[in-house]
């Protein structure tokens, strides 16, 4: 019998790695397949086969066609299609014409390497049979040999299996060691000194003593901050966008909050999914108190990863995003496998894939922000739609009045612009033009050097230096230095340098209060306008002035001594023009002498790979009309600046509508499939619909969205999975593994259940008790199975003892923060992103902030494409995908950060002067520290190693004071307690 049970413990984890190898499939599913049915099969598949070769199966590509086997499995450089995609000299290019993306050709290139796998199709009348789509039932409970052991139908379950194998359980665990498990359990958290001491010394039978331990532990605020970072987990949670800059989410907190606070409520499960699908919805006829929670709880659809540059453009792969993470978290399927074709193993169909994305369709989104469009939008407001309109209301009505005892008879703009206009034409003189090469610089005088060194003028004329778009569009910031200087006279300089010098004094109009009347910054695009918009700062950097007309920047003076680095380097001490795509930009100066002047200066590009430079023109305007036409253009635009100055300062600020990156319904109506997952090739309409093998309801109505109807068919306790699926990853959460080892695919390739009488068991537990997950935790914690002693990992599979396991990265961090006293148990609020409107990521320059905090972990910003350094090296999630089960690896990097690290360095100083602070004696501060890290006094022989210890580091420092000796010999020793299996693990 012995050797059955460790054979069958063998099958079940031979069975987790086949499971584990099915992912592999993934890649092929959804990059390889595609690209052979979608492109390839054009000319080699169905009723036309080019060269006799086929792509529609392994075989087929196995045996090739006149010119030999397509692929060589394991060997891509010999294989023909790898060659011809290449698209190499000795081989037919292929496809002919455009080449396949990069990408694709890279995903063809290791599916071939990695040996050319083709899944097996499973037929769909199969799968409908599948164990996890049958209903739920409520099993009876077994009756096993030894019914002394237990205290809860969790131990009949498990009990009776260990009885068909010859297995038996462990003995009970030490209150020690249960208390620390129980506490890092609900937590994440060590227990205190305090707590430990309490409960051993607790007279009452152990069952009773732990079971008020738990009621203490699940009442506690750090209980829905641990679990939350569980559901994150599986959610993919972050802080950032994902796209190509990955932007910033300064809203994102929230729904990370509502997680963490839904789950110290113990708000039902079948509640907590609903609001998170549909709780916007929920909300419009819900408790108006409840209605920002429930608006915010739909930043589980908002999270969904933005792809690509322009991400309103590649929206489908964020839908597909939000599919797959729906299915896995929620049902335990792999839904997004469906996108290009039918399921190739479970009975989910193209039409159930896109019946999902009519409903993800049909709801808007809260936009985060990409390269081309920086700023967010569509953030869902947190009032409901009565108060925001009625505080939208009431400031329409004040600026309305305002408006009215403000307004000013017309200044006669029309027509100052119409002169304006006219004497430039007909006065305009061109004395030097030149095209700026890309990275290149020219002397403005280059043309016709002569015609430059004598130039009559007369006061109120203009002199005016156009910088115009060339072949790029005019997507260049352009370097512009002039320089004029009187001839004779009184040999007076103006140059763009005095405008370098004091930005803070120039306005954008010649003649306002403070101005400088000698220059002028025009736009123009239609006809010469004054640029009306100056910003004081940008990007963070006060020395950075701009003046535009709209969101692009037409110019700006660099007045630091220091370069900037913006969206390029901007050199110190520097004045810049930038033209824009519908019209060029001018400095213009105007002549306040008669006389004769000469004009110097050069233009350069400033901002290399356009991948064209700019022109520019240098004109003389010979009317002396124009400079004071300029002046009473800009005494109107002076009035009017007056007035909005009153008018900001009376109406006070704009009323401040919270808001949460969170969903709203947008434009109903289903979506039509897209062939092989390509959305330029669109196939049928599929109607809005719930998958077939669940029923398939119809989840919409021509005024709705089908959220709310997909959220009720979702938690339906008609539906099998989704409690099945949510009491396996409690479990899983509690013992490391699930009674379902693949806890994100409950499908036909996925690991089957080790005791599914007792997940069934569970499952139902849960919706009686109201979906309750606090109750599932006391019906676990309080049964033998949790509170054995120890044992391996082959214990794991049959319970016959308890897994042990390794603190993951976020327990690990906040228990040397709380072990030292520096950890912040207040909840982390919003994260310290720089303000919206100075933002300018891209690709080349994306988010990449980082912020420190005393906080729990679950509250440190998470960036998608960057990932912190202490989170990566202790298998953090990467979130950018579900991850159900975290990564347990051991490497070498890991001991180097309890030798060298600063956060160790830091709490074990902490720690060693608290030690020092309370007790005198080694032998005192050795019991309360391992008291205090391992919930135990000291073992034989660590005190004697305590002071061999230390007379080592004596005799390496001879003339150390005692004072000092202490020091270093306590803020070492801690670091090596710290860094110990003991405090690592949790038993």
């Amino acid at each position: 019998m012995q050797w059955t049970s460790r054979l069958l413990a063998i099958a079940m984890t031979l069975c987790s790695f086949v499971a584990q190898a099915d992912d592999a499939h993934d890649p092929f599913e959804k990059s390889v397949r595609p690209v052979l049915l979608g492109t390839c099969f054009k000319c080699h598949g169905g009723l036309k086969v080019s060269g006799g070769l086929r792509v529609d199966s392994l075989e087929a590509l196995l045996k090739g066609g006149e010119s030999g086997a397509a692929i060589v499995p394991g060997k891509p450089d010999e294989s023909l299609l790898v060659q011809a995609i290449r698209r190499h000299q000795d081989v037919s290019a292929m496809p002919p014409g455009k080449a396949l993306p990069a990408p694709q050709v890279e995903a063809i290139v290791e599916w071939v390497a990695a040996g050319a796998v083709w899944p097996p199709t499973t037929a769909k009348f199969e799968t409908a049979k599948h164990w996890a789509y049958e209903p739920v039932q409520s099993p009876a409970l077994p009756s096993p040999k030894n019914a002394m052991w237990g205290q809860s139908s969790i131990d009949s379950f498990i009990l009776a299996q260990q009885d068909s194998l010859g297995l038996s359980p462990a003995p009970p665990a030490s209150r020690q060691v249960l208390i620390r498990r129980v506490t890092y359990d609900l937590t994440g958290l060590p227990p205190s000194r305090q707590a430990v001491e309490e409960f051993e010394l607790d007279p009452r039978p152990t069952p009773q003593a732990f079971a008020d331990l738990i009621e203490k532990l699940l009442a506690s605020p750090q209980y829905g901050e641990h679990w939350g970072r569980h559901w994150l987990d599986v959610v993919r949670y972050a802080d950032t966008a994902g796209e190509n800059s990955d932007h910033p989410l300064p809203h994102a907190w929230r729904y990370r909050n509502w997680v963490i606070n839904a789950l110290n409520a113990d708000k039902p499960y079948d509640q907590f999914i609903q609001e998170q699908i549909a709780g916007d919805l929920l909300a419009k006829d819900g408790p108006p108190d409840q209605f920002a929670s429930r608006t915010i709880a739909t930043g589980y659809l908002a999270i969904a990863r933005r792809f690509g540059h322009e991400i309103d453009k590649d929206l489908y792969l964020t839908y597909e995003d939000a599919i797959d993470n729906l299915g896995k978290s929620v049902l335990g399927l792999t839904i997004a496998c469906s996108r290009c074709h039918d399921h190739k193993y479970d009975a989910i169909t193209v039409e159930d894939y896109y019946g999902l994305y009519g409903v993800l369709a049909s709801t808007k989104l809260s936009f985060p922000g990409c390269e081309p469009q920086q700023q967010p939008r569509d953030l869902i407001p947190l009032l409901p739609p009565s108060e925001v309109e009625a505080m939208r209301a009431a400031r329409k009505q004040k600026v309305e009045a305002l408006e009215a005892e403000l307004k000013q008879p017309a200044i006669g703009e029309p027509e100052l612009l119409a002169q304006i206009t006219a004497a430039i034409t007909a006065t305009k003189r061109t004395l030097a033009t030149g095209e700026v090469p890309e990275a290149g610089s020219l002397d403005i005088a280059s043309t016709d050097p002569q015609t430059l060194q004598q130039i009559a003028v007369r006061q109120g004329e203009l002199l005016q230096l156009t910088i115009l778009a060339h072949g790029n569009h005019g997507a260049d910031t352009t370097l512009v230095e002039l320089q004029i200087d009187e001839v004779g006279g009184e040999g007076r300089r103006w140059s763009t340098a005095d405008i370098v010098n004091r930005p803070g004094e120039l306005n954008p109009h010649p003649g306002a209060a403070g101005a400088t009347p000698t220059w002028a910054f025009l736009d123009l695009n239609q006809g010469p306008r004054l640029l009306p918009e100056k910003l004081e700062s940008h990007s963070g950097f006060e020395t950075l002035k701009i003046w535009r007309n709209g969101d692009t920047p037409s110019v700006f003076v660099n007045s630091s001594d220091q370069p900037i680095p913006v969206w390029t380097t901007l050199p110190a001490k520097s004045f810049f023009m930038h033209p824009g795509q519908s019209g060029p930009v001018a400095l213009a100066w105007m002549c306040p002498i008669d006389g004769v002047v000469k004009v110097r200066g050069r233009v350069a590009d400033a901002h290399p790979g356009g991948p064209e430079g700019v022109d520019y023109a240098l004109d003389l305007f010979a009317s002396m009309e124009l400079a004071p036409a300029l002046a009473a253009l800009a005494e109107g635009t002076q009035l009017r600046a007056a007035n909005e100055k009153r008018r900001s300062e009376e109406l006070g600020p704009e009323p401040v509508i919270p808001v949460a990156y969170a969903v709203a319904e947008g434009t109903p109506g289903n979506t039509k499939i897209q062939r092989r997952g390509d959305p330029a090739d669109l196939g049928e309409e599929a109607p809005r619909r719930f998958l077939g093998v669940l029923g398939g309801a119809d989840l919409a109505s021509a005024t709705s969205s089908g959220r709310l109807e997909l959220a009720r068919a979702l938690t339906s306790p008609t539906n099998p999975l989704t409690a099945r699926v949510i009491a396996n990853r409690v479990w899983q959460w509690h013992f490391g593994r699930g009674i379902v080892a693949s806890p994100n695919d409950f499908g036909v390739r996925g690991t089957p259940p080790t005791h599914p009488e007792l997940l069934d068991h569970l499952a139902t537990e849960l919706m009686q008790s109201g979906w309750s997950l606090k109750a599932l935790h006391r019906r676990i914690l309080l049964s033998s199975t949790y509170q054995q002693a120890t044992g391996t990992a082959q214990d794991a599979p049959w319970l016959t003892a308890f897994p042990r396991r390794r603190l993951t990265a976020e327990e690990l961090r906040d228990s040397l923060l709380a072990i030292s006293g520096q950890l912040d148990l207040t909840p982390g609020l919003a994260h310290p992103f720089p303000p919206e409107s100075t933002w300018g990521f891209t690709q080349h320059g994306p988010f990449a902030a980082e912020y420190e905090t005393a906080k729990r972990s679950v509250y440190i910003m998470q960036k998608r494409n960057r990932r912190s350094r202490f989170f990566s090296l202790f298998d953090g999630v990467d979130p950018n995908a579900s991850s159900p089960v975290r990564d347990v690896t051991t490497v070498p990097t890991q001991a180097l950060f309890f030798m060298n690290d600063p956060l160790v360095h830091a709490q074990a100083s902490q720690f060693a002067k608290t030690l020092q602070a309370t007790v005198a004696t080694d032998e005192s501060r050795l019991l309360i520290a391992t008291r205090t890290l391992y919930g135990r006094e000291p073992r034989a022989g660590e005190l004697e190693g305590l002071r061999a210890y230390r007379q080592e580091l004596a005799s390496l420092s001879p003339s150390a004071s005692s004072a000092d000796l202490d020091r270093a010999v306590w803020e070492s020793y801690c670091r090596i307690l710290l860094s110990s299996n003991e405090f690592l693990y949790v038993e």
